[in-house]
């Protein structure tokens, strides 16, 4: 009996041990991620076709989400989490000459997490959005007639409404407009923690970059006070050796 038990205690721990770490992964699925934050202005130009989005972020990295433009087509932006389906699916549905708003409602249906979400699109027919209500401390989103301004986790409401109105009444181009609106949003108290990325994204006809139509693609990370003030920063110093940026 005691060499039996002898050959079964060792493989009885190993067994309480993969049963431990089972349980501690089960548990991690069923913690809530860590809270992203964001605020975005996705808009159209309907003179010149171009489409643009400006964003912030307290996560790093906010740029990847904004790769949903086609000049063709339209743009879609998630907020909230990356959720590659969602976008590609809205962007199939704009491709069809749908209402932006359909698009966004028939992107949504697969979606389970939702409520956490913030969709963000604008096609040729206009502007659309959607705001989960699980979303946490000023989650809101303005629709304009060629643009959408929304956030979350945001330092007050006056933020999107920042960004609407200074994107209304801005007289010059998308890209400048776009920059004007997400520094109208950091001076209204833009995120609740601070951003650390930010990213401005213009397509277009004309375009002097070699991929996918783009006027203007620039990105900061990692920063650890105001993303928004390098990205005005780094645009003026892009602009000011290359000439392209308008």
């Amino acid at each position: 009996m005691d060499a039996i038990l002898k050959t079964l205690t060792p493989l009885l721990v190993v067994i309480a041990l993969a049963a431990t770490f089972r349980s501690q992964a089960i548990e991690r699925s069923r913690s809530p991620q860590s809270p992203s934050s964001s605020y975005a202005i996705l808009a159209r130009d309907p003179i010149t076709g171009e489409y643009g989005v400006a964003a912030a972020s307290h996560a790093p990295l906010i740029g990847i989400n904004l790769e949903f433009i086609d000049p063709d087509v339209g743009g879609v932006v998630v907020l909230g989490g990356p959720h590659l389906e969602l976008n590609a699916t809205v962007l199939s549905v704009l491709a069809e000459g749908m209402p932006t708003g359909t698009a966004v409602a028939v992107g949504l249906v697969a979606d389970s997490d939702k409520e956490h979400r913030q969709v963000l699109a604008v096609g040729p027919n206009g502007a659309a959005a959607f705001t989960g209500k699980k979303l946490r401390k000023h989650a809101r989103d303005k629709v304009g007639d060629y643009f959408v301004a929304a956030g979350h986790r945001l330092a007050d409401d006056d933020v999107v409404d920042a960004m609407a109105a200074a994107f209304s009444s801005y007289d010059g181009n998308l890209t400048n407009a776009l920059l004007h609106a997400l520094q109208a949003g950091k001076a209204a108290g833009g995120e609740e923690d601070g951003e650390h990325s930010a990213a401005l994204l213009v397509v277009g006809p004309g375009a002097r970059f070699a991929t996918r139509e783009r006027l203007v693609d620039l990105r900061i990370d990692f920063v650890p006070e105001d993303a928004v003030g390098a990205l005005v920063d780094l645009r003026a110093r892009v602009d000011s050796v290359y000439e392209v940026l308008r």
